[in-house]
């Protein structure tokens, strides 16, 4: 990676299989951290373990004048969570080197089903929790921009 100014595409389409209790539903939301900045999904109301959540939504991050070693240290964190009133509790979270979606064909992943888990779940850590269809672009000043399509 180099030093300068980046656009970090992300299209969240959307989310499956989501571990709640059978005749529960959860109002789904998607948090992406990325170098400092939080942006959120719109929530969905009303999903059950068997509906797909559908997003389709992007979200920009646009870092200015990043030294190399930042952005090679940088990553993407992905919770999905369900948002609360008073609070939003953790479905399921996932996070990406800003350095492996870059050095990847295009520096783009297209249309990819993470697993995600629950890290803050002590006894079922490592259970997985739902699956989140993402695509990513991360372009340098001068790159060819990857469209997301």
């Amino acid at each position: 990676m180099k030093r300068g100014d980046y656009m970090i595409h992300i299209l969240v389409e959307q989310a499956k299989n989501l571990l709640i209790d059978a005749g529960a539903t959860v109002d789904p939301i998607v948090e992406i951290a990325c170098l400092g900045q939080k942006k959120y999904t719109t929530a969905q109301e009303g999903i059950d373990n068997t509906t797909t959540a559908i997003w389709e939504e992007h979200i920009f991050f646009e870092p200015k004048n990043m030294e190399a070693a930042k952005m090679e240290s940088g990553k993407i964190e992905i919770k999905l969570l369900d948002k609360g009133f008073f609070k939003d509790e953790l479905i399921g979270y996932y996070e990406f080197d800003l350095s492996y979606i870059y050095l990847m064909k295009d520096h783009s992943m297209m249309h990819k089903w993470i697993v995600m888990t629950n890290p803050e779940d002590e006894q079922n850590f490592g259970q997985i929790t739902s699956y989140l269809k993402l695509s990513i672009t991360i372009s340098a000043e001068g790159d060819d921009l990857q469209p997301i399509t």
